[in-house]
């Protein structure tokens, strides 16, 4: 077994923590890529990709599915805990031609599916599997898969040994030891998740990927549990731990436990606390309760549905039978020879978590940040299917943080995905020296998109590198944050009403008991007096006949697409592309529009029991935790997202009054309804272009005017920076 282990080594890549999480081998390649991320048709089930060449460039995870496709990790503020934040890779693609290759991936999900252990000596795994690999040595810490009767209390759901190590300074030259292993947890419970989404029989596996289409399993977390030896989670904690050049002192492997996996509900692996002694299984629609038959081990003849009523108080009366399908031999392999990441390093928590702020005793530890969001962008990007090059992120990205800073936002983290494009620039120099370090923190994010086809594309899209920053930024900011939220540079929000900044708004909503405020999402217009001609694309004219529009320099872009097709209140169709903020202690996953997982959903039969309310195996977010915004008198938000110049072409014709648009003709061009009335008899301009949108007055009168002045201050503040700096290099 040990022979057939292949080593690659990504240390030249990765060489302190002052390249996390940047170089982590997650997939960059700076377009060298074995598979394009548009239209891809090339498998390695075909032999046209080759997996050990990818895991030399890339990432190890088609060559080994069982290892988690890791994207960031970090301790939390204790030193107590190493959280990884990975992706699901089989959700990269779909469709026919990648079948195979999602069968081939179907670990990623199992490792999403607990198992438990119990810890044994080498004797005992001798004895038990005298046939697996030993190096002789007897000191190391063996396990066996055993029931949840049987299992050691944290072992009890877990999925990976976590073997720490630090280096031993006193040794020439410095030598790595072992200083502890402990078996990984879960943020939360995969399966029970899985359990109470759905009333039907719903499974978080199906052999030819139709699960792929659970966008709620695309995020993965894992932890490690530091070892409690002597100061090593202070050490951890403090940062001690890591040189001032970036070198790490700690290190740990990440090695899975391998299992096959298990399909439907009816395989769900739980303990009574959770669900209850017998789980509610639905009606077998989908016959997984063939693929229960295999896999099993012949042990005893013991069969889970023959418990009687005084059966241990770990285990249920159905679901998944460890011992059936397990046996009581099944030890795992040493981790030496078991596929694993090895020497992950170790590096310093995120700076803000050492930053709460004290309260009285017995009073919860407020947080830093009352508001806070997170970016994903880059300098440079095309959108979904390579369809255009988007090149005004940086400008947009200015104006974006500079007005939700205005509206009451504490903080903005931005994942910098340049990288993904190019090494020639980043967005440093476009945040800093604008903005402060209070104001905004940049977080290096050069992993790219697997798969950036359309949503309706046969292989439809999977925007991974997206999904992984909102995931990291949760787990990296949430813990010093009391709201957060994922946007788009498009995005703005608006506080209406009564309320003077987005701070009043959560206030109110965090008092009447809200843990998630939803916003409807509908698209804006340019307004037409914001535009001039332009003829430079083929479908745009000529230079004497400009058949298109583009928007005028000097002006914003939340003044120029002040403009919504779609007045408030917003119909609820508007809600498929809906935008969130929501309480980061509530909310345990986010997915772009949606709270995917939550405290509710993952509320136990027993926590429920002792909180004196009800419990149902399908669980729904009521509309007292998720609310939609009263856009009028709450907040609303706007959606700018960029019209290039050739989705106006032939403007004149299809932006006229009782123009009658076939599929895709639809004029893109605002011209807003006076005084936001589309009940009068006036229908068109002057010129005769029908009216089609609606201003927020809120904006035009308030927000922009106090945006214009923020942005002139911060100019001149940034101007004086550059003065300064060019004395300085003279002197």
């Amino acid at each position: 077994m040990i022979a057939k282990l292949r080593v690659f080594e990504y240390g030249h890549k990765l060489r302190s923590c002052n390249d996390m999480p940047a170089k982590l081998p997650v997939d960059r390649g700076l377009g060298k890529h074995l598979a394009p991320n548009v239209n891809n048709k090339k498998t390695f089930s075909s032999g046209q990709l080759d997996k050990w060449e990818e895991a030399k460039e890339g990432t190890p995870v088609h060559a080994d599915p069982f290892l988690p496709w890791i994207h960031d990790m970090f301790p939390d503020s204790t030193g107590s805990v190493i959280h990884f934040i990975a992706q699901n890779k089989r959700r990269c693609n779909s469709g026919k031609v990648h079948w195979d290759d999602i069968h081939l991936l179907e670990p990623q999900v199992t490792i999403m599916q607990p198992v438990s252990v119990k810890r044994i000596d080498e004797e005992t795994a001798q004895k038990l599997a005298p046939s697996l690999w030993t190096d002789g040595k007897g000191s190391d810490q063996r396990y066996r898969l055993a029931p949840h009767e049987e299992a050691d209390a944290d072992g009890m759901f877990t999925r990976f040994i976590c073997r720490f190590k630090a280096m031993d300074y006193t040794k020439s030259p410095p030598t790595l030891i072992t200083v502890g292993e402990t078996l990984s947890t879960y943020p939360y419970n995969y399966e029970f998740v899985n359990y109470r989404k759905e009333i039907g029989d719903l499974s978080m596996l199906t052999p030819k990927g139709k699960d792929n289409a659970m966008f709620w399993q695309s995020q993965q977390r894992f932890e490690c549990p530091v070892p409690e030896n002597g100061n090593l989670q202070s050490i951890i904690a403090s940062g001690e731990g890591v040189l001032s050049d970036g070198t790490p002192s700690v290190y740990v492997d990440f090695v899975p436990i391998r299992t096959a996996p298990r399909y439907g509900k009816r395989m769900s692996y739980f303990t009574p606390d959770m669900a209850g002694e017998e789980m509610q299984i639905p009606t077998d629609t989908f016959g997984w309760g063939d693929l229960m038959k295999s896999n099993i081990v012949p042990s005893n003849n013991r069969v889970v549905n023959d418990i009687s009523g005084n059966h241990p108080p770990r285990l249920m009366k159905n679901g998944f039978d460890a011992q059936l399908f397990w046996g009581d031999r099944h030890v795992i392999p040493r981790i030496e020879a078991s596929g694993r990441w090895e020497n992950l390093p170790v590096c310093k928590p995120p700076a803000s978590n050492n930053d709460k702020i004290a309260t009285e005793v017995d009073k919860p530890v407020k947080k830093k940040h009352k508001l806070a969001a997170c970016l994903w962008a880059s300098a440079s990007f095309t959108t979904r299917g390579d369809a255009q090059a988007v090149s005004d992120t940086t400008s947009r990205l200015i104006e974006w943080i500079e007005f939700h800073l205005l509206v009451g936002f504490d903080h903005i983290y931005v994942y910098d995905n340049t990288g993904a494009h190019t090494d020639k620039v980043s967005l440093e120099s476009t945040l800093f020296p604008r903005f402060l370090d209070s104001e905004v923190t940049r977080i290096d994010w050069p992993c790219r998109v697997c798969n950036n086809n359309i949503p309706a594309h046969e292989n439809t899209g999977e925007r991974s590198s997206q999904y992984a920053a909102e995931n990291s930024c949760r787990v990296r900011y949430g813990p010093t944050t009391e709201w957060l939220s994922s946007f788009d540079v498009d995005e703005y929000l608006i506080p209406m009403g009564l309320f003077n900044s987005m701070r009043e708004v959560v206030d109110d909503a965090t008092k009447s008991g809200k843990q998630i405020l939803t916003f409807k999402s509908t698209r804006a217009a340019p307004q037409h007096k914001y535009m001039e001609p332009f003829h430079g694309h083929k479908d745009c004219g000529t230079e004497s006949d400009p058949g298109c529009l583009i928007v005028q320099p000097g002006h914003l872009f939340a003044e120029v697409y002040n403009c919504d097709f779609v007045a408030s209140p917003k119909p609820e169709w508007a809600e498929r592309a809906k935008k969130q903020l929501y309480r980061s202690d509530y909310v345990l996953a986010h997915y772009v529009h949606y709270a995917t997982v939550t405290q509710g959903l993952v509320e136990t039969i027993e926590e429920a029991k002792k909180a004196n309310h009800r419990w149902d195996t399908h669980f729904r977010e009521s509309q007292q935790t998720d609310t939609v915004t009263d856009e009028s008198n709450q907040a609303v938000m706007l959606h700018t997202k960029t019209t290039v110049p050739e989705y106006t072409t032939e403007w004149k014709k299809r932006c006229k009054f009782g123009f009658k648009p076939a599929h895709g003709q639809n004029c893109r061009v605002g011209f807003p309804w006076p005084l936001n009335n589309d009940k009068g008899e006036k229908k068109s301009t002057p010129e005769g272009y029908g009216y089609n949108c609606f201003t927020n007055e809120i904006l035009s009168e308030v927000w922009l005017p106090k945006l214009r002045g923020a942005m002139e201050q911060r100019n001149a503040r940034v101007a004086s920076i550059t003065k300064y700096r060019k004395l300085k290099e003279m002197v």
